[in-house]
């Protein structure tokens, strides 16, 4: 099955990791929309509904943590829609803390683990398939 019908919103400070995770993801089979901080993504998780947000945790404007906040506080899909946020300093970035702003897993970009980061992306949207999955079953019978 493709994943062409799941759309990512990745949010990215920097240039060349937010097309590196672009191309990344679209080779998947996903929709990509991008934005280059926090505040453009905001704007762009109300415009595009995206199934999935990955986000840097420092970048200007609007950081990661206060972008998943904002999010958090939406009603409706958008609110509930799953955050990945990515950091090449996870252990100085004071991760108990960060656990209550809504950002559901945290990944280390600055191992460059394509692998780890798309197995976190199929498990934060697994769920959702399966949901739609029973949802044509029972609409079926």
């Amino acid at each position: 099955m493709s994943n062409r019908r799941y759309k990512i919103l990745v949010v990215e400070d920097d240039q060349n990791l937010r097309i590196t995770l672009t191309e990344l993801l679209r080779i998947e089979g996903y929709a990509v929309v991008t934005a280059r901080d926090g505040d453009e993504g905001y704007l762009q998780a109300l415009a595009h509904q995206p199934d999935l947000i990955i986000t840097d945790l420092n970048m200007p404007v609007l950081d990661g943590v206060e972008l998943a906040r904002l999010i958090r506080r939406e009603r409706g899909k958008i609110g509930e829609v799953p955050i990945i946020a990515l950091s090449a300093n996870l252990n100085g970035y004071h991760l108990p803390e960060k656990m209550n702003s809504g950002i559901d897993r945290f990944v280390d970009k600055s191992l460059g683990d394509r692998h780890n980061l798309m197995s976190t992306v199929m498990s934060l949207l697994e769920p959702t398939k399966i949901a739609s999955a029973q949802m044509v079953e029972h609409h079926a019978s």
